[in-house]
C-alpha cells in the first residue's frame, strides 16, 4: 500500500530509532520480522517493476546487499524478483549478520543458481567483478540494499565504496541506456536522520522507504541523489503510534509530521457575511529606498492571501512607490504610525527595512508581545544584535545564514542538522521557529517537549529575490486566525505549492514574485482537489 497525498493531509516523518522502537513494540505483539520484511521487499519489486517499463521478465538487474537488515530486504527483493521472471545477480558485502537476513539468503539460493550470487568480501582483488569502478557486464537496473537508515558516517570500506559506487559509475558512462537505481529505505550513504552524505553515497532514481519517510530523505543535501520517494505500509500503519493505544510511544525521539498539499483545505473560508473588518488586520513594518519592493511584495501577498486591511508602515520618501505597486494596501509614515498605532491583528516586520538602531528603536515600539508577528530579514538580524524572548505569539522564518547569526554558529552547522537548529532557535527566543531551505524544519517548544514540521512541497523557481518577502505577508494573514505552528506549516506549503504552479506556468528561472503572487489562487484550488 502506498501512502494517499490526496486524502492525507500530514503523515508522520519517523527518524531511524522512532522506526526501530515502533517495530519493537509490533514484534513484542507477535507481529513477524520476517512478515514485514516480506513486504517491505514486495514493495520494492513493484517500483523495480515500475521503473524497468511494466515487467521484470527477462531483465537483467543487480542486487547489491549489506549484512544487516537492509541485505535482508535485498535478498527477498531478488527472491521475488526472480519469480516474477527476471534475472538478478547479487553482490555480498561480507555475511549477514541478522537471523532473517541469513534465513532470506538461504532461501534466495533455493531459486537463484549459486554463480549469480557473489558474495564480494570472500574474493581476491583480481576476481572482483568490476571493470575499473564498473561492473564487468551491463544490468537493466540495479537495487542499493547495502546500508539501512541507521547508517551514521561516512563509508571508509574500499570495497564496500565500490560497490557503492557501481551503479553510479555505469549512470554516467553516456551510455545509451542508462540503468535506474532502486534504493531500499534510503540511499547507502545518506544519514537516515540529519541527511548528512559524505561521498562516496549511492544515487537512486526511486527510493521506497517503508512505514513513514525518514527525515534525513528531506533533509539531505543531496536531494537528487533520493531520486522519487515512495512511502510503503509494510503492515505497521494502522499500529502506528498516533493510531494505537498499544504501540504508543513512551519516548519517541523526534515528534514531527509533514504536511500534504491536501492540507489546504483546511485553511478557513469566509461566512457569507464576511467585510474587511473581520478578515484579518495586518500591520507590515518593512522598505526603505531601494528596497521598496520587498516591501511592496510582502504586502501584495498579504492582500492576495486574504488580509481583510493591509497596512505598511515605512519612510516618508516610499510611500508614492508602495502606493502605485500595491493599491489595496494603506501606507503610514513610520513615525505617525508609531504615534497612532493602527488596529492589528499581526504585525510582519523586517523584510528591505535596514539595520539601524533606530530601526530596532521602531520595532520595539510597534511590537506587542500580547498580538502575534512574525519576523523576517532585518528585523532577524537586529534581533540577533539585540536577543531576546519574543513569547508563544511570535514567529521567526531566518534563512541558514540568518539562523547562523542568530545562534552564533556557521551556516553549514545549521544545514548539518536542521531538527537541533530550529529547536535551539525556538528555545532562545521562546517562539515557533521556521528554517527555510528547499525543505522547510518548523519547531515549537510545547508541555510535551519540541514538536515538528516539515514542509516538503516546493520548487528551485522559488530560489529568487522576493520569495520570503511574498512568505512574510501569507505568514501574517494565516497567523490571524490559527496558531502559530499550524499556521506556519500551511503559509510554507501554500507558498511551496504557488512555487510548483508558478514553474509550470512560467519555467524554473522566470517565475517573478508578483507572478508567484498571482499562482495563490490555483495553489490552493490544486491542494483542495479542485480543478
Amino acid at each position: 500500500m502506498l501512502y494517499d497525498d490526496t486524502t492525507m493531509d500530514s503523515y508522520p516523518v519517523l527518524t531511524p530509532e522512532d522506526m526501530r522502537r515502533t517495530e519493537q513494540k509490533a514484534f513484542a505483539l507477535g507481529v513477524s520480522s520476517l512478515l514485514l520484511m516480506e513486504h517491505a521487499a514486495l514493495s520494492v519489486v513493484d517500483e523495480l517493476e515500475k521503473v524497468l517499463g511494466g515487467s521484470c521478465a527477462e531483465k537483467r538487474v543487480l542486487f547489491l546487499c549489506g549484512t544487516g537488515n537492509n541485505g535482508g530486504d535485498g535478498f527477498a527483493a531478488a527472491r521475488l524478483f526472480k519469480m516474477r521472471g527476471g534475472l538478478p545477480t547479487v553482490w555480498l558485502y561480507g555475511e549477514p549478520k541478522t537471523p532473517d537476513a541469513r534465513i532470506n539468503l538461504r532461501w534466495l539460493r533455493l531459486v537463484v543458481r549459486e554463480d549469480k550470487i557473489l558474495n564480494l568480501a570472500k574474493l581476491p582483488e583480481n576476481e572482483l567483478p568490476f571493470d575499473g569502478e564498473s561492473p564487468m557486464q551491463p544490468f537493466d537496473g540495479y537495487v542499493d540494499a547495502l546500508l539501512g537508515t541507521g547508517f551514521r558516517g561516512r563509508i571508509e570500506s574500499p570495497l564496500l565504496s565500490r560497490m557503492t559506487l557501481a551503479p553510479y559509475h555505469d549512470f554516467h558512462l553516456g551510455m545509451a541506456h542508462m540503468p535506474p537505481v532502486v534504493a531500499v529505505d534510503i540511499p547507502s550513504g545518506i544519514n537516515g536522520k540529519t541527511g548528512e552524505a559524505e561521498w562516496p553515497f549511492v544515487h537512486a532514481d526511486v527510493t521506497v522507504t517503508f512505514n513513514a519517510p525518514k527525515p534525513g530523505l528531506y533533509l539531505t543535501k543531496e536531494r537528487e541523489a533520493v531520486g522519487k520517494i515512495v512511502v510503503a505500509d509494510i503492515g505497521l500503519w494502522d499500529m502506528m503510534p498516533w493510531n494505537s493505544d498499544l504501540l504508543l510511544l513512551d519516548d519517541p525521539e523526534l515528534r514531527c509530521e509533514t504536511l500534504a498539499p491536501s492540507a489546504l483545505r483546511l485553511m478557513e473560508g469566509r461566512s457569507i457575511n464576511a467585510h474587511k473588518g473581520n478578515c484579518g488586520r495586518v500591520l507590515i513594518y518593512a522598505g526603505k529606498m531601494g528596497m521598496a519592493g520587498a516591501a511592496a511584495m510582502c504586502a501584495q501577498a498579504a492582500v492576495t492571501a486574504g488580509a481583510g486591511l493591509t497596512t505598511v508602515a515605512c519612510e516618508k520618501e516610499i510611500i508614492p512607490v508602495l502606493q502605485t505597486l500595491v493599491p489595496n494596501a494603506m501606507c503610514m509614515e513610520i513615525g505617525e504610525a508609531i504615534q497612532n498605532p493602527p488596529a492589528y491583528d499581526v504585525l510582519a516586520l523586517g523584510c528591505g527595512l535596514g539595520q539601524s538602531e533606530e530601526i530596532w528603536g521602531n520595532i520595539i515600539k510597534l511590537w506587542n508581545p500580547d498580538k502575534k508577528s512574525v519576523w523576517d530579514a532585518d528585523a532577524l538580524n537586529l534581533l540577533a544584535k539585540h536577543p531576546m524572548k519574543l513569547g508563544k505569539n511570535a514567529v521567526i522564518t531566518p534563512h541558514p545564514g540568518e539562523a547562523a547569526r542568530l545562534l552564533n554558529r556557521s551556516a553549514e552547522e545549521i544545514l548539518a542538522d536542521r531538527f537541533t537548529a530550529t529547536q535551539a532557535l525556538a528555545e532562545k527566543f521562546d517562539c515557533t521557529a521556521v528554517l527555510k531551505s528547499d525543505v522547510t524544519v518548523i519547531c515549537k517548544i510545547g508541555e510535551d517537549g519540541p514538536e515538528f514540521m516539515l514542509n516538503t512541497v516546493g520548487s528551485p523557481a522559488l530560489a529568487k529575490g522576493g520569495s520570503g518577502d511574498a512568505l512574510t505577508g501569507i505568514f501574517a494573514v494565516l497567523l490571524v486566525q490559527t496558531a502559530p505552528l499550524d499556521a506556519a506549516a500551511l503559509a510554507c506549503l501554500w507558498h511551496g505549492m504557488a512555487g510548483v504552479v508558478g514553474e509550470e506556468k512560467f519555467g524554473q528561472r522566470e517565475l517573478t514574485t508578483a507572478q508567484l503572487i498571482a499562482c495563490l489562487h490555483e495553489a490552493e484550488r490544486r491542494g483542495r482537489g479542485e480543478k
